[in-house]
């Protein structure tokens, strides 16, 4: 039987517990993926774990008990990209113990899926990120004896319609709403990664949300896509209305959306920050450097002005927001004058936390052609003064928290100095760490919303105490 004649959502179950697709039996078998880079990833992690328990695998954290590995690929960051080839090749020990599939998913698959196949022995196949939901056509090809195949295709259709897959079983969901870029910013890679921009349908992603809520008890969403702020463009809608229709959900309580492109920023979308009673009170917006020299080399389509006035009006819609930022230290031939604009630019623009970055080149982008002059000495020192200056303005920032009281949701707890700490996260995407009540030392915190006052502050934690309990879910009575 050809492989591409089977139907693999026709499966049947036998007596023994086993799977029948075809010919081929499934037995019950473990699966483990390592996931690497943003939350498009994670998310991408989850509908192929989804898509696999039909055929009879489960997930495990135990790589030596797994059946079946993917490694799903970041290309964003250097770091990221090395972990993977260092992890990738010590799986070879994995192959050499045991009956087990390997397989390279993702970014880095995308683009270098022959070479990979090649260079890894141990590699059964490698798939790229616009076929993620024909995972299971891909691992009955690998169980049926097909080896070193790549699936790198793109999506040809002009719509982009999915239904969200969950296995985590919490109240919180990430929700894809746009997939592909079409900035080209001069040092990145996803639009090599990640194709094009399509957009789901409001009415799709409305529906969708709304199934999570009533069956699922999702009551916190983050809203992804590489540019989520080009959400609907080329459909006649907008990021602004969707939101604004996700409002009417009832049980929804916080909705979030990342990343966002500073360039795309609208009136309309910044007025809903001001409007939205579920909208989180924080936003990232990557502004990347504080040099408009730097700016246009890096293709970013805005000044350093048009980026100010864009905070200027989110803070005047909304004085309650937190921002967040990318920066990116030691862009090609960067002088030491533009390094000085990006410290500048973080005094003035008062972020409440920054991811930063030494600049890494990646393959086939406008950058990795400079001619470029600067050391790695020099691209770490400046990073070093970055990351020192904006601590010391994070202390200042986050002191004005204590004695406020926050509202979070708590995910989970750990050890500190001996102790065990509860942590939640606020609306405002800040996470604060708390001991039980007196007397409720055994009590289960996991998934409950807790009212917290915050009691002191470092530039990278807060502690909070007590205020109130209010249990799993919200209710008229207890919203803020």
């Amino acid at each position: 039987m050809n492989n591409t004649d089977v139907d693999i959502y026709d499966i049947k179950t036998l007596e023994n517990g086993n799977k029948l697709v075809g010919e081929i039996e499934f037995p019950p078998r473990k699966m483990w993926v390592k996931t690497y880079g943003c939350q498009m990833n994670y998310h991408d992690t989850e509908r192929m774990v989804s898509h696999l328990q039909p055929l009879n695998f489960s997930l495990t954290d135990n790589r030596e008990e797994a059946d079946f590995m993917i490694f799903n690929t970041c290309a964003i960051r250097d770091l990221a990209n090395q972990k993977f080839y260092s992890h990738l090749g010590g799986s070879k020990h994995d192959k050499a113990a045991r009956e087990v599939k390997i397989a390279a998913a993702g970014c880095i698959a995308q683009t270098e899926s022959k070479e990979l196949l090649k260079k890894y022995k141990q590699l059964d196949f490698a798939f790229g990120t616009d076929v993620i939901d024909n995972i299971g056509e891909m691992v009955y090809r690998a169980y049926a004896g097909d080896t070193k195949f790549s699936v790198t295709s793109w999506d040809k259709s002009a719509n982009y319609s999915i239904e969200t897959k969950r296995t985590a079983g919490t109240p919180q969901a990430f929700i894809n709403i746009i997939k592909g870029c079409d900035k080209f910013c001069s040092y990145c890679i996803v639009p090599f990664t990640r194709g094009r921009e399509k957009s789901r349908s409001v009415s799709e992603v409305v529906n969708d949300v709304a199934r999570l809520v009533k069956h699922d008890g999702v009551q916190e969403i983050t809203l992804l896509g590489q540019n989520v702020n080009s959400y609907g463009k080329k459909n006649g809608e907008s990021l602004a209305e969707l939101i604004m229709e996700l409002e009417n959900i009832n049980g929804l309580e916080i909705i979030r959306y990342t990343t966002s492109h500073p360039y795309d920023i609208s009136d309309e979308l910044i007025a809903v920050h001001g409007t939205s009673e579920k909208l989180s009170n924080h936003l990232h917006l990557p502004v990347q450097s504080g040099s408009n020299t730097v700016l246009q080399r890096m293709l970013r389509e805005y000044s350093v002005e048009h980026y100010m006035e864009r905070l200027d009006k989110i803070r005047q819609a909304n004085p309650d927001i937190i921002i967040s930022t990318d920066i990116i230290a030691g862009f090609p031939n960067e002088t030491e004058e533009e390094h000085r604009d990006t410290l500048e630019l973080l005094k003035v623009a008062k972020y409440d936390f920054i991811y930063s970055y030494n600049y890494s080149s990646r393959k086939g982008t406008k950058s990795a052609k400079m001619d470029d002059i600067l050391t790695k000495d020099i691209r770490s020192r400046r990073l070093q003064e970055i990351q020192k200056l904006q601590l010391e303005l994070q202390v200042e920032s986050r002191a004005l928290m204590v004695g406020n009281t926050y509202r979070v949701l708590v995910e989970g707890f750990g050890t500190m100095k001996g102790i065990k700490k509860w942590k939640g996260r606020s609306d405002c995407f800040r996470i604060i760490h708390f001991v039980p009540e007196a007397g409720q030392e055994d009590m289960d915190y996991t998934w409950h919303w807790v009212d917290l006052k915050v009691t002191s502050t470092t530039a990278l934690s807060c502690q909070g105490d007590v205020v109130n309990v209010l249990g799993k879910r919200l209710t008229p009575e207890n919203e803020l």
